[in-house]
């Protein structure tokens, strides 16, 4: 019976995870530090934030587009919505913003991936199964407006402001 499933060997799972992502080792660690210490930071602070200051304490501009038109922006709330969610407060979260989970997370992701390359000392970028081409990236804006445009919906919908 073990003969009929299929082995997947060590150089295929290699090759699997090269398809993802590509590395390179420059000659100096300074290429690394350039090309992915300021994005693991300005992520790593995102979601460091929460845990550091209250919601209260953030001097947060108050919302114009609410302000004038007494409707909520398709951004309103998804700043609470993340603090919640760091906080473990993930129903408020959900009541509030559920797009900030899609935020939260690929925040996370996008730490993890640049905090990986510094801690390795390597300058990583999108193997070939995660590059896009023009028709990808107008996809991929299409998903982001949509999100946003359904989260919008949600909050108008639910009575938020």
């Amino acid at each position: 019976m073990h003969k009929l499933l299929p082995t997947i060997s060590k150089s295929a799972t290699i090759e699997r995870i090269g398809s993802l992502v590509s590395w390179r080792r420059p000659k100096s660690y300074w290429a690394v530090t350039v090309m992915h210490l300021p994005l693991a930071f300005i992520f790593g602070t995102a979601l460091l934030l929460p845990h550091v200051a209250a919601l209260n304490q953030l001097p947060l501009i108050p919302c114009t587009f609410l302000h004038f038109t007494g409707y909520p922006c398709p951004l309103c709330g998804i700043t609470r919505a993340f603090w919640a969610i760091a906080d473990g407060q993930w129903s408020l979260a959900m009541a509030n913003c559920p797009l900030a989970f899609l935020i939260a997370f690929i925040a996370l992701a996008m730490f993890a991936w640049h905090f990986t390359a510094l801690l390795f000392g390597v300058v990583l970028s999108p193997g070939p199964a995660l590059r896009t081409g023009p028709a990808g990236r107008r996809i991929i804006f299409a998903v982001v407006l949509l999100s946003f445009m359904l989260n919008w919906i949600y909050r108008l919908t639910s009575g938020l402001t």
